[in-house]
């Protein structure tokens, strides 16, 4: 176990000549294949984060120890094992250790919302939480399980501990057993824990040897652990002997910074958020050639970005994943997209997935009818934990057979193209995509309700698919009761949902406009959406700010797109995410040039602390009245993201 140094291998280049992706052979359980690794390889690095790098023995015997640690607190088949720790090197042990005790995972990082939380706890039988001890919000809950602080989980004693244990796990672990469990929103407001069993995981990576390549490679995930987006590249390199190479919380957010953790480990595979992918591409720094593969997922693609790979890295396979949550990471494949198509396919089922696109009688659709999208065979998850009538509204029996065999309903619109491969038509329903995360308008609209002082609810999306979507609230107010406060609902809801599906404005209004048929008319309320680039209401100095802090105030409303900040108020808290800190960072630079590095937006997260920063750096009353720069000598804003 040592500190990281660039230690990692290059393979020669892939060539796309594939017709169909071949299955691969390796049998048996990924524990298993990973173990394997640990003895043919033990001195190959095995995962590099931050300074950390361990080798196939150092993750073997570590694994091993916490395991150790896992059985004393109760964790065994039919138990949960909570990750609730921020991305590191301890987390991807711990994912290692449930696997080992057979009991299943489920990474929540510590920013996610506490529904979630609340939602595992209830959900299942989580027997211990791996986590920190200052976590307020397991601290708030009551009856939690036992807490193994990571404070105490030091790498090097759990080998040690574990180096005598190495192969040691509980016996005969049913591949039927749940290997992880991960949520997502839910329609009618609670979120849903999606339970994958060990040998669906399994299934899901044994074939894609065929687009990811079996030369030595160097894995890069730009995700976390808590999307599954990440398991089968990461245990694809695991079962092969190759290098997962994940970013800090840091390095994930500020682009720049993620472009040199490619270019220093020379990473050979990258797994990205199209959206993210993007950013990636229009950074300065560029990507290194020696990447080989770059699967984008949770997404549409689109035949501009194709372009833009192709023109930046032309040596470089790009793969278009498709994939629900319930269909075990993903389910098609297209590693050939044209970009002089008007749509990137979604392609074809890996193999063992089957695709269908049905009618509402669950009929087979002709090919070039769109239908709704069924898939079928090894793919299809376990179902929700604990929510037996949810699993059978979307996991419904199978018309093709054989009996007992089940198909997942996803509720996304396709087509088969007179060549087999699938395109994506939008949704059935109210769900959409937003920088990666599934979000459902139904799950936000019941978050808001469940605010005493609001009576209904109606959220409109607006934007680009392309690109990160805008979500505004329409409210009435409870009767008897005036409108919430936006900055108490902004912390009202970050109780109940991911960042990504933050509202950006709250609008209340006496009624809501109504269709002919008596339903909501969401085409009125969204035409009632500020248009990009009109500004709101410029916010009033109140009693007590300085001059500097209104400035300051004016500028985040231009960014927020709303006036309801007070100067100890969160940016992030109240609508900011890293994207918005760009545009932050771009007005601070127009009126105080390099006074503010865009990383430390992270920190200075209030008005106040901004305030003092400037004032200090541009020293008394020239901070207030400093003029902006003209544009030509702006520098440009470092790309940022947030997943």
């Amino acid at each position: 176990m040592s500190v990281c140094s660039s230690g990692t291998r290059e393979g020669p280049e892939v060539t796309d000549t594939r017709t169909d992706i071949p299955p691969d052979t390796q049998p048996g359980p990924l524990l298993d294949a990973f173990l394997a690794q640990a003895s043919r390889v033990p001195l190959a690095t095995a995962l590099v984060i931050g300074d950390t790098s361990l080798s196939y023995r150092d993750l073997a015997d570590a694994s091993a120890g916490l395991a150790t640690l896992l059985r004393k607190a109760g964790a065994r088949t039919g138990t949960t094992v909570c990750v609730r720790l921020e991305q590191s090197a301890v987390a991807v042990v711990a994912v290692l250790a449930a696997l080992r005790v057979g009991a299943a995972w489920a990474a929540l990082e510590p920013d996610l919302p506490v529904a979630r939380l609340r939602a595992l706890l209830n959900d299942t039988d989580c027997a211990v939480v791996i986590g920190t001890r200052d976590d307020r919000d397991l601290a708030g809950l009551p009856d939690t399980p036992p807490l193994l602080a990571a404070e105490d989980l030091d790498l090097a004693a759990l080998a040690e501990a574990g180096a005598g244990a190495a192969g040691d796990r509980a016996p005969a672990i049913a591949e039927t057993a749940p290997a992880y469990l991960i949520y997502t929103s839910g329609s009618s407001g609670p979120p849903k824990g999606v339970l994958v069993s060990r040998g669906q995981l399994a299934d899901s990576v044994r074939p894609r040897g065929g687009v990811y390549g079996t030369d030595p490679s160097v894995f890069l995930m730009a995700m976390r652990l808590s999307f599954d987006g990440m398991l089968a590249g990461m245990f694809w390199s695991f079962s092969h002997g190759h290098t997962v190479l994940l970013p800090t919380a840091r390095e994930l957010r500020l682009a720049p910074e993620f472009v040199l953790l490619a270019r220093r480990h020379r990473a050979t595979h990258l797994v990205v958020v199209p959206s993210y992918y993007r950013l990636l591409l229009a950074d300065p720094g560029q990507l290194p050639d020696t990447l080989r593969v770059v699967v984008v997922a949770g997404e549409v693609c689109t035949p501009e970005l194709v372009a833009s790979h192709r023109a930046q890295l032309p040596g470089a396979r790009l793969a278009n994943e498709y994939g629900p949550t319930e269909t075990v990471v993903s389910c098609t494949v297209e590693d050939r997209p044209d970009p002089a198509v008007e749509r990137v396919p979604i392609g074809r089922p890996w193999p063992g997935a089957t695709a269908h696109v049905l009618d509402d009688k669950l009929r087979e659709v002709a090919d070039g009818e769109t239908g709704e999208l069924y898939i079928g065979g090894a793919f299809v998850a376990l179902g929700y934990a604990r929510a037996p009538g949810a699993t059978a509204e979307r996991f419904v029996a199978s018309p093709f057979g054989p009996a007992g065999a089940r198909l997942y309903r996803t509720g996304d619109l396709a087509r088969r193209d007179e060549n087999g491969a699938l395109h994506y038509h939008g949704r059935t329903d109210q769900q959409v995509k937003i920088r990666g995360a599934r979000v459902e308008l139904g799950d936000v609209e019941a978050a808001i309700e469940a605010h005493p002082a609001v009576d209904q609810a109606v959220v409109v999306c607006t934007g680009p698919v392309a690109d990160a979507p805008t979500l505004t609230a329409f409210l009435t107010p409870a009767p008897g009761r005036t409108p919430p406060d936006p900055r108490e609902l902004r912390r009202h809801c970050r109780l109940h949902l991911v960042e990504q599906a933050l509202p950006t404005s709250f609008v209340p209004t006496d009624r809501m406009p109504l269709t002919s048929t008596g339903k909501v008319d969401r085409t009125a309320l969204a035409a009632l959406v500020p248009a990009a680039g009109e500004h709101p209401p410029r916010p009033r100095d109140d009693d007590g700010w300085t001059r500097l802090q209104s400035v300051l105030r004016t500028v985040w409303a231009d960014v927020l797109g709303h006036p309801d900040a007070g100067t100890d108020d969160n940016f992030f808290g109240l609508g900011g995410n890293s994207l918005k800190v760009l545009e932050l960072y771009s007005a601070l630079e127009d009126r105080w040039p390099g006074t503010v590095r865009a990383g430390e937006l992270f920190d200075l997260t209030t008005i106040a602390a901004q305030a003092r920063a400037i004032g200090e750096r541009v020293g008394g009353g020239s901070a207030d009245t400093a003029e902006p720069t003209p544009p030509a000598a702006r520098r440009p804003a470092p790309v940022a993201y947030e997943l």
